[in-house]
Order: C-alpha cells, then sequence, then structure tokens
C-alpha cells in the first residue's frame, strides 16, 4: 500500500524539523531563558506574519469552491488575526515589554522573503499550492510544543506559550493542520508526479522558511541598509 502524500511530505522535512527543534531559540524556550531582545523581534515580526498569513487565508477563501472549505479558511483568518495575540501577550510578560509597543513594525528581510512566498502561492496556485505553503507553521509548531512539554521544568515560564500550541492542538491548531494535509492527501491520487513535486517544493521551501524566522528573531536581523 502506497503512503499517503502527506506523510511522505511531512517524512521529506524531517531534517529541517530537527534543526528547528535544536536551533538555539527554541532550545531556549525548552530551557526557560531566551534574550528579550530576541523575544521583542519574535513578536514584532510575528505580528507581520500573521497579517500576511491572515490574507493568505482570504486569498483561500477566494478560491474555494464549498461553503464547508470557506467557512474553515474563515476560521482561520480569525485565529491568525486575534486568537494567537495571546501567545504575544505571553512572550512580551517574560521579556518584561509592553505588546501594543511591539504590534507595528516593519517587516524584517526573512519576514518579507516570507510572506512574498506564501503570495506568489495564491497569485500563481490553487488550494493545494496555500496548503502547502502555509501547513509548516502550524505543523512545525505543533510538533515543538509536542516535543518540548515533554522536558521543560514546571516552573518554565514559557510553559504557558507551549501549551497556547498544545490546547490549539486539541482546537482549531491541530484541526487546521488535519485538514490541510487532508486536502493534499484527498487531491493526491490524482496528481501528475510534476504537481506532488511542486506542491513538495513549496511545501518544504515554507518549512526551511520557518527555521530562518527563528534564526531572525534570535540573531535580531535586520536591513543592513535603510531609507525613508
Amino acid at each position: 500500500r502506497c503512503s499517503m502524500f502527506s506523510e511522505e511530505i511531512k517524512q521529506a522535512a524531517q531534517p529541517i524539523l530537527h534543526d528547528i527543534q535544536q536551533h538555539p531559540f527554541v532550545q531556549g524556550i525548552q530551557a526557560g531563558k531566551v534574550p528579550s531582545a530576541a523575544l521583542a523581534v519574535y513578536v514584532e515580526q510575528d505580528t507581520c506574519f500573521l497579517n500576511a498569513f491572515a490574507k493568505v487565508f482570504a486569498g483561500a477563501l477566494v478560491k474555494s469552491q464549498t461553503t464547508e472549505r470557506m467557512r474553515f479558511f474563515s476560521e482561520q483568518i480569525q485565529y491568525s488575526l486575534a486568537d494567537e495575540s495571546a501567545a504575544h501577550q505571553i512572550l512580551c510578560d517574560i521579556a518584561g515589554i509592553e505588546l501594543t509597543e511591539h504590534q507595528h513594525a516593519a517587516p524584517r528581510p526573512l519576514t518579507a522573503l516570507y510572506t512574498e512566498h506564501l503570495f506568489t502561492a495564491v497569485r500563481e496556485g490553487d488550494l493545494l499550492d496555500i496548503a502547502a505553503v502555509v501547513l509548516p507553521c502550524p505543523w512545525t509548531y505543533n510538533e515543538i510544543s509536542r516535543a518540548i512539554v515533554e522536558n521543560a521544568a514546571p516552573d518554565n515560564p514559557f510553559l504557558p506559550w507551549i501549551e497556547f500550541y498544545q490546547g490549539a492542538e486539541e482546537g482549531t491548531g491541530d484541526d487546521s493542520v488535519t485538514q490541510l494535509f487532508a486536502m493534499l492527501d484527498e487531491a493526491a491520487p490524482k496528481l501528475s508526479a510534476q504537481r506532488k513535486e511542486e506542491i513538495t517544493h513549496r511545501f518544504l521551501r515554507s518549512c526551511e522558511l520557518e527555521y530562518d524566522f527563528w534564526e531572525q528573531a534570535y540573531s535580531q536581523k535586520d536591513w543592513k541598509y535603510r531609507w525613508k
């Protein structure tokens, strides 16, 4: 029996997932200590990213052919724009910074690259392309939180953040991951080898950009040359 397409692409992404889980930022969350400046950059850039994510889901809603799919993507828009701010508040509390002061930053280089990768899928592709580019974000967070919660100390200040994504796993988060992977598996038998390769490429590129997103926040990388 052939394995499901979703399992094939998840297997292909394992080296990237491993590196994400070993990244100093993610390891710092597990250890309970991440530099405040890195947390601030993460919150600022994740706010930019989630605003773009909501627009990508809006594009998916427009391309949807059933009310059920439209409702699903509408829920993802709401989750991106509103629900995840609770996770940002947790990080701001740990860093000792005000959330409202870190919600209006301009995109840094990697954020701009990642969001353009997402928008390209909306412009050029169909629902399968969109599912492939958005999946790595919730999928890797589910995997990260699952691994951390098994190893974090009871007094780890990041536990509420970890539990937020574990809770999401039982609600919108995991359900969205399951449904998006199901979209790929449902369509897979009718896809050509070339089409599968295109979708896999989009998925793996987003996985690598997830790694780079952690790196950007940890190193506080910004534009080297600025202009007004």
